[in-house]
């Protein structure tokens, strides 16, 4: 296993980590397109990535018209079926993802990060993780 990437992850209390991103909205505009940096919260247990709904209304997602609804066990236990959105793109450590789907959910204020960076990513992106060392690794393709 031969690795092309390597990227620091930031340490986030006792043992979490996270990471920034970058969502790229719905529409181009002719002059230039918008995009929203977010931190998310590096989760090894979370199937999905979460992204809050203000986040992708402000971006001119479409949440009344998603692409399916999926229900996701938290803390507090199954919720409800929540939107799929599907991203124009998404760049989290220089691993650029188009057309990648999100589940939209607001996450509890306390935690102070966006969302979550789900296996759904980590596993596309064929990542290995140090968590001694807070370092992230890309497999070459």
């Amino acid at each position: 296993m031969t690795f092309q990437k390597r990227c620091s992850l930031k340490r986030y209390g006792t043992n979490l980590l996270k990471v920034n991103a970058t969502i790229g909205s719905a529409k181009q505009s002719i002059r230039k397109s918008r995009f929203r940096r977010i931190s998310l919260l590096v989760d090894t247990g979370a199937s999905f990535t979460i992204i809050p709904k203000s986040i992708l209304e402000d971006l001119g997602y479409d949440l009344n018209n998603p692409l399916r609804y999926q229900s996701i066990i938290t803390g507090q236990g199954k919720t409800q079926p929540l939107p799929i959105i599907q991203l124009s793109w998404f760049n989290s450590m220089g691993q650029l993802i188009e057309n990648f789907e999100v589940i939209t959910y607001d996450l509890p204020r306390q935690l102070q990060v966006s969302g979550v960076l789900g296996m759904d990513y980590l596993q596309r992106r064929k990542a290995v993780i140090s968590l001694h060392k807070a370092v992230i690794y890309f497999e070459d393709s």
